[in-house]
């Protein structure tokens, strides 16, 4: 499935992707007692951000969080590389200055 058909209205969104999930044969109910969490946790991902919950409903619709809520995701494509930790260019080194 691709993501042309998700309505831009946030209230009609939310109103599709329960509709999603019961064509699946799910509900948000059913998933947050699957996850162990509650329903409103689960729910408040079509409210507001709520980026763990977002990947758990796209996922079991088969989409990309981006896909469903794209206004949520276009502030956090741009990332600076400032202060990021070069943790993979740097060697763990013992006592005598060989690599471990």
């Amino acid at each position: 499935m691709d993501g042309g058909d998700i309505p831009v209205n946030p209230l009609l969104r939310r109103e599709w992707i329960k509709f999603q999930l019961r064509l699946r044969g799910t509900t948000l109910s059913a998933m947050a007692r699957e996850l162990g969490v509650s329903r409103q946790a689960l729910g408040q991902a079509l409210i507001q951000s709520y980026p763990k919950m977002e990947r758990i409903i796209a996922a079991r619709l088969q989409l990309e969080p981006w896909d469903i809520w794209p206004e949520r995701y276009a502030r956090r494509q741009v990332k600076t590389t400032r202060g990021k930790r070069r943790s993979s260019c740097l060697v763990k080194r013992d006592k005598h200055n060989t690599a471990t």
